[in-house]
């Protein structure tokens, strides 16, 4: 076999690519030039690798679909998977869950559907009409999830909502794959519905399904990873090899460490081409190195800005990934999965079943492997066994991260593969003692109980929710552009994206206060209805007095009117001011204000433009 891959012609290009893309990507080209080429061209390649992905998805499924027959027990499954969206939909209202995250990546499908660019925006003005993105920056996330969601917007318009109805469309999908998963896995319909009952029940999950973050489409595309490498170990052909390499590229874009499953993936391509006593390779498949050159490129982010790390979010913390941080890492695991104050949002039913059958998984799939030449074993738990491998890596790589307390609030989110793993574990090693119907509807009957008496609550309350005080804020922002709808003023603020993303004026405070004279010129000459500063205090329990939040202190020359004032944790408010004055060495230089008429000659048309150039040049040049 191993002369047979060396003869291959395709086989070589393949690595040469493959080689020449990692090392141009990483040591030839410098960063600037990196980054630039993923935000002026990294849409083009993954649009690229989209279509073809669709393509070998229609080709594999296209007989499947127009020969199959829904049974009754389709329409049971069906019934059962909208019941729980609809539940998730109940409980759960759309909005932003963790910041920044999610509002960047809003602000990536924002660049996208604008300038068909890699970026998120940091400034906008509307000087000559249309909002005008004047700065983006490249974001450290992988952007598969902002290319879905600016591809919503191309086809119904730009609405920052589409984020939300983008993952309340996925959790559907979600379920329906864990459905077939626990099908096929378990060889039991029986099974299916426990995987999604387990789901329906994980308030993290149905917090997801309404938010704007990247996870619920990191858990659709492992599992459709899944169940693509059950289908190519069963047949290794064409259609299915392009399937689970184009999706394994996909799956790199969509969260930073899901670049892992390139491993399993190939090693399963390499198995399969052994069980065909043949190499089957294709074009699409030889140029999925071209198409994960923006990944590397990307990945170069860091390496611009250290900070990106976050390394200082952990006291003590001195490497990303470390063993030492196991130990710790795994006690806060353990306090996430069996909390029962209501702050975290788990379910103690659906972890206690995970973890007691983990090892037993673990064992069923070195098992599987090794007996992956007998005739005896099913090839296509062969595929699914490689891919659960890789799911265990994931795992152990999370509990080596400085930042992997899934107790967390931020952090939390980062759970929700390994309960992929933990669902997994429970069906197939399920299938090993329950023989029959009765024992799958008594676990059901347990995920039953656990969602009716633990996950209901949990989700009608939603303590896990306003434990976080950023996504407070953020709903807090909501209100505002519910009171003040005109959104004809500028806003000045930390968390600058979100305006730009609802389509606004904005700047960061930073950039404001080393702006001041462009600030006084806008405000001097009525550029805006408005200008509004966010800004957050805390309070000193015995005085009562408020310190504000050295980020967003603006400085002493701004005349600041508090217009709502919002308690978003204890002792921590959270206010928005209108700029009222600006002083510069100790005299007002700008006041806000409906300005006095004043008699004078009217200006003809030609001087009338004339003026209006000279003003947008000097608006656009005294922009914060």
């Amino acid at each position: 076999m191993l002369k047979l891959v060396l003869r291959d012609k395709l086989v070589w290009l393949l690595l040469g690519l493959g080689a020449a893309m990692l090392g141009i990507g990483r040591w030839v080209l410098p960063i600037d030039q990196a980054l630039l080429i993923v935000s002026r061209g990294g849409y083009w390649l993954m649009l690229g690798n989209v279509v073809l992905f669709g393509w070998a998805l229609w080709r594999l499924s296209k007989s499947l679909l127009l020969d199959w027959k829904p049974a009754r027990a389709d329409f049971g499954a069906a019934a059962l998977i909208l019941g729980c969206c609809v539940m998730w939909a109940a409980h759960e209202r759309h909005g932003f869950k963790i910041l920044a995250d999610e509002e960047l990546l809003l602000g990536t499908s924002m660049g996208i559907h604008y300038d068909r660019e890699i970026g998120y925006p940091a400034r906008a003005s509307d000087v000559t009409g249309p909002l005008q993105l004047n700065l983006k920056v490249l974001d450290k996330r992988p952007y598969f999830f902002p290319f879905v969601v600016a591809t919503v917007h191309d086809l119904t318009g730009y609405r920052p909502g589409n984020a939300f109805w983008v993952n309340t469309a996925l959790g559907a999908v979600f379920l329906s794959l864990v459905y077939v998963l626990g099908w096929q896995l378990a060889r039991s319909r029986w099974a299916g519905a426990l995987l999604v009952l387990l789901f329906a029940g994980l308030p993290l999950a149905a917090q997801q399904s309404a938010g704007g973050g990247f996870e619920l489409l990191n858990l659709v595309m492992i599992s459709t990873l899944l169940l693509l490498a059950r289908r190519y170990a069963r047949a290794p052909d064409e259609a299915a090899l392009d399937a689970l390499c184009l999706g394994a590229v996909l799956l790199a874009f969509t969260r930073y460490e899901s670049v892992l499953f390139i491993v399993p993936v190939g090693t399963l391509v390499l198995w399969g081409w052994w069980r065909a006593g043949r190499v089957v390779l294709t074009w699409p498949v030889v140029l999925t190195p071209v198409f994960l050159f923006p990944y590397v490129l990307q990945n170069r982010v860091f390496a611009a800005n250290p900070a990106t790390w976050e390394l200082g979010s952990i006291k003590g913390a001195d490497q990303v990934f470390a063993l030492h941080y196991v130990p710790d890492n795994l006690g806060h695991a353990l306090a996430f999965f069996f909390d029962r104050s209501g702050y975290q949002a788990n379910s103690i039913y659906f972890a206690a079943l995970g973890l007691a059958a983990l090892p037993f998984l673990l064992l069923l799939v070195v098992r599987t492997l090794r007996q992956s030449r007998d005739a005896t074993t099913d090839s296509a738990d062969v595929g699914s066994a490689f891919v659960v491998l890789g799911l265990f890596g994931l795992a152990a790589l999370l509990m080596t991260y400085f930042w992997g307390q899934f107790d967390h609030p931020v952090i939390r989110r980062l759970s929700l593969p390994v309960h992929l793993l933990l669902g997994l574990a429970i069906v197939v090693v399920g299938a090993s003692f329950l023989r029959t119907a009765r024992g799958w509807q008594l676990a059901i009957a347990g995920a039953v109980a656990a969602l009716v008496f633990q996950g209901l609550p949990m989700m009608a309350q939603r303590a896990y929710e306003w434990d976080y005080t950023p996504g407070v804020e953020m709903a807090w922002r909501d209100e505002f552009l519910k009171k003040f709808p005109a959104r004809d003023y500028l806003f000045i603020d930390q968390d600058s994206t979100f305006w730009i993303t609802q389509r606004m004026p904005a700047t960061p405070i930073k950039q404001a206060g080393e702006r001041k004279e462009g600030l006084a010129y806008h405000l001097r000459n009525h550029s805006f209805s408005a200008m509004y500063v966010f800004q957050r205090f805390t309070v000193n329990d015995q005085t009562g007095a408020l310190t504000i939040d050295p980020a967003d202190d603006i400085g002493p020359d701004f005349e600041l009117e508090p217009v709502m004032q919002k308690r978003v944790a204890t002792l921590h408010l959270a206010r928005i001011s209108r700029i009222t004055a600006i002083h510069d060495k100790g005299a007002i230089v700008a006041r806000a204000g409906l300005a006095p008429a004043a008699n004078g000659p009217a200006l003809t048309g030609e001087e009338l433009e004339k003026a209006k150039a000279q003003y947008l040049e000097k608006w656009i040049r005294q922009l914060p």
